[in-house]
C-alpha cells in the first residue's frame, strides 16, 4: 500500500512593536484549515485565544485580499484609511 506524502508547511510568526522580538517556528500540516492555523499560533506562543486576529490573503483574481479572521469595528495596523 503507497501512502501519499503529506505536505507540511512552515511558518515564522513574529510579535510586532516588541523588543527583543517574540517568534516562534511552527510546522502544520497541509490540511489544515485557517482555523486549525489560528490554534497552532495560539498554542505556538501561549496565547488564551483572547487577541483578534486576521489572515489576508491575496484573491485568485489577485485585485484584492481575502481576509479571514476576528476583526473587530477598529482597522488592524496597516489598514488603509
Amino acid at each position: 500500500m503507497h501512502r501519499k506524502p503529506r505536505m507540511v508547511y512552515q511558518f515564522k510568526v513574529s510579535l510586532l512593536d516588541i523588543r527583543p522580538t517574540v517568534w516562534r517556528r511552527i510546522q502544520v500540516p497541509s490540511t489544515y484549515s485557517f482555523w486549525d492555523l489560528h490554534v497552532a499560533i495560539q498554542d505556538a506562543m501561549s496565547r488564551l485565544d483572547y487577541h483578534l486576529h486576521e489572515f489576508r490573503i491575496p484573491e485568485p483574481s489577485g485585485n484584492q485580499l481575502a481576509r479571514i479572521g476576528i476583526p473587530d469595528g477598529d482597522r488592524f495596523e496597516g489598514d488603509e484609511l
